[in-house]
């Protein structure tokens, strides 16, 4: 009986840890930004707070816009194409379409 439950379990989390992947996959697919020189929302650990985020995304090669609800989330304008690569190594964490993610900006 023991074994069965843990089998129930052990399939359980296999089928939450595949939806999970799912959404994210599908999420990041949805959120990409379509034109790579249109503002982009730039998406931070959580932790991080609002200079070194700021700092990170205008290190990456752009120009800041506007703070985002959060102290982990700013608003750029991209440089050039290659921004996303550039802020992800930076530590983004998703770099997204700003207009999808409207909700995410502070409007003062």
């Amino acid at each position: 009986m023991e074994s069965l439950s843990r089998t129930s379990w052990l399939d359980a989390g296999l089928i939450a840890g595949t939806a999970l992947l799912g959404l994210i996959v599908t999420a990041h697919h949805a959120l990409m930004p379509r034109d790579p020189l249109a503002p982009v929302a730039v998406i931070f650990a959580p932790w991080i707070g609002a200079d070194a985020a700021l700092v990170a995304a205008s290190n990456a090669g752009a120009q800041i816009l506007q703070a985002g609800a959060t102290s982990n989330i700013v608003v750029v304008l991209p440089n050039d194409a290659g921004y996303a690569a550039r802020a992800s190594a930076q530590g983004a964490w998703l770099v997204a379409d700003a207009a999808a993610l409207a909700g995410c900006v502070v409007t003062r």
